[in-house]
């Protein structure tokens, strides 16, 4: 039962789409790796907790959590439906199938819970939509073509007419100009020696091609080999936090301006915490109630209801005991004829009536004795886990109503259209901006480059740094970041482009003085480097059947021959030649 359970288990975890399970109190019992990660959550803050505490405070789940409402106010299972939401600065779409676990319960099917299925579909639907979008890009250039292949035809009509027209009067001319020259030959012309043309013919063909002093050639040696790309961008603080909110309240004081120099862990605005404080002292409560409740569960043998359901269980038995004894004397006396069969009778009624008292009270022991079982204890230590978590994460709201500095550097205001300045009083909700704290001490140069030129680079490649707003200085420094993603919005206005980052190398104060955030910078990236690569000119290759061929002379310079090379990288004038050829030999230039 145990293998089958982590089987289950191991398959609910390495499942692609998220999986949730709510019973009808509300709270999240099952819950899978995939639904953490695309709702952002923390995996030890959703199984036990109220779904309402998780998805219904974020506005960025509206859609997904009207989906999970409706289907549980219907009361039957929903057909798949598409939502957004957003994590982070990302939107999302989400397919959400939502359905009941049932059990057979007195013959009928009854719900216990409710089953959503969450699955990912962001990337199928940029797809279609840029499926959609390249479909309306063809059309339009499918009909261009059509009207420009309608143009060149009618210019080809125009065109064919007008050559034949030249060809008519070039054909005129031409019979024109024969008629003057045959007449003015006839009285200058002179006998022609046509051997004198063909020796003279014959002599230039008897040139020796295969004279090898006559060729251009060049010795192969090894030579310093760079390959950089040029690109242009801005210089940035070397680093940049950002200052959330980390719960709802509104701002009680304020430490720390734009434009001030802070240290790490130095105050910068402090959250009022009223309704906290009462947020968490009902924490509290809650808290002690879960623990009383589960020691008392576990010590419930010694608990005054399990006392008294054992002290009614003896004085039934004790009564019964009595009964019993009273109908044993009554048969007695019955059978010696003292008493009349009435009064025996009478004595086994009562003996059944405490009999079944006797009865009821070993029902009610165990009845209560049951509410102390395993199951109950389990159900009592989970809720009082649950009372503990909810305690720590009222703590830790309480801890945190001081924001401080995560790094040194100086404040920033928060931008963005929906920033807004720091003000006491000012409401703030979870996860607004505050503000950005600066590293100004440490610079780097931010920029963007195309998809074939980000394949070329790589961390730690060296680069140089010049810019017009800091003549004379020419600062070295290296790729110290290469996005993995496409810039948001860039795949569909233009071609993709990625950010990269060049950490500048440790300053001196005079040259840090020059500098300033925001300056224009030219940047060269070294991406490739050879010391002792081979090198030929372009024109020494010659390309056939899909091969490059090189042509060289042997060692003795008697004769010369093409064989098969590999080249690499070129330049605006030379090839890199892999293997083939090595240093020494002798090249044929064209």
């Amino acid at each position: 039962m145990n293998h089958d359970y982590d089987i289950y288990r191991s398959l609910l975890a390495n499942l692609s789409d998220g999986v949730m399970a709510i019973e009808f109190d509300g709270t999240v019992r099952i819950a899978n790796m995939a639904l953490y990660q695309m709702f952002g959550l923390d995996p030890d803050a959703v199984v036990g907790h109220l779904f309402g505490e998780l998805f219904l405070e974020f506005e960025e789940f509206e859609e997904f959590t009207q989906i999970v409402l409706d289907t549980v106010a219907e009361r039957r299972d929903s057909e798949r439906a598409i939502t957004r939401v957003r994590i982070g600065d990302e939107v999302r779409s989400l397919c959400v199938t939502t359905s009941y676990l049932t059990d057979k319960q007195d013959g009928r099917e009854k719900p216990i819970a409710l089953i959503v299925v969450v699955a990912d579909v962001t990337e199928v639907r940029e797809l279609r939509e840029s499926e959609l979008h390249m479909t309306e890009v063809i059309k339009q250039q499918l009909d261009e073509l059509k009207n420009a292949y309608r143009d060149i035809e009618e210019q080809n009509d125009a065109l064919s007419v007008t050559m034949k027209r030249l060809q008519a009067a070039r054909g005129l001319a031409v019979l024109i100009v024969l008629g003057i020259f045959l007449g003015v030959g006839t009285w200058y012309i002179k006998p022609l020696d046509i051997f004198s043309a063909t020796a003279s013919l014959e002599e230039s063909l008897d040139v020796e091609t295969d004279n090898t002093s006559d060729l251009i050639t060049m010795v192969v040696e090894p030579s310093e080999f760079r390959s950089t790309i040029a690109l242009r961008g801005n210089i940035a603080p070397g680093r940049v936090e950002r200052v959330v909110s980390p719960l709802d309240s509104h701002i009680r004081a304020i430490y720390a301006q734009p434009g001030r120099k802070v240290v790490q862990g130095e105050p910068l605005v402090d959250l009022a915490i009223g309704q906290l404080s009462v947020d968490y002292r009902a924490a509290q409560v809650e808290h002690i109630r879960a623990q009383s409740k589960l020691f008392e569960l576990e010590n419930w043998a010694n608990s005054e209801e399990m006392a008294q359901a054992q002290r009614a269980l003896r004085r039934a038995r004790i009564e019964l005991d009595s009964a019993q004894r009273e109908i044993e004397r009554t048969a007695f006396l019955l059978d010696e004829g003292i008493i009349a069969a009435a009064e025996h009778e009478e004595a086994q009624r009562q003996h059944e009536n405490r009999k079944i008292d006797f009865n009821a009270a070993q029902r009610e022991l165990d009845s209560v004795a049951a509410k102390a079982g395993d199951e109950a204890i389990r159900v009592a230590r989970l809720e009082s886990d649950s009372a503990y978590d909810r305690l720590r994460a009222q703590q830790d709201k309480l801890d945190r109503t001081t924001v401080k500095a995560p790094i040194n550097g100086t404040v920033l205001v928060a931008e963005g259209r929906t920033a807004k300045p720091l003000a006491a009083g000012r409401p703030v909700s979870q996860g607004e901006l505050l503000a950005s704290i600066a590293d100004f001490e440490n610079l780097s140069v931010v920029l963007t480059v195309n998809e074939i030129d980000v394949t070329k680079l790589a961390l730690n490649q060296p680069a140089l740094i010049t810019g017009p707003g800091f003549p004379g200085l020419r600062i070295e420094g290296a790729v110290s970041h290469i996005s993995s993603r496409a810039k948001s919005g860039s795949q569909h206005r233009s071609a993709p482009k990625f950010e990269i980052v060049i950490a500048l190398d440790k300053l001196q104060p005079t040259a840090r003085n020059q500098l300033r955030v925001g300056m224009s910078a030219y940047v060269t990236v070294l991406v490739q480097y050879r010391p002792d690569a081979l090198l030929v000119p372009l024109s020494a290759i010659a390309q056939r059947e899909g091969k490059s061929w090189i042509t060289i002379m042997s060692p003795d310079d008697a004769a010369k021959h093409q064989i098969n090379v590999e080249v690499g990288l070129t330049t605006l004038d030379s090839v890199e030649v892999l293997s083939g050829i090595s240093a020494g030999d002798v090249i044929v230039l064209p």
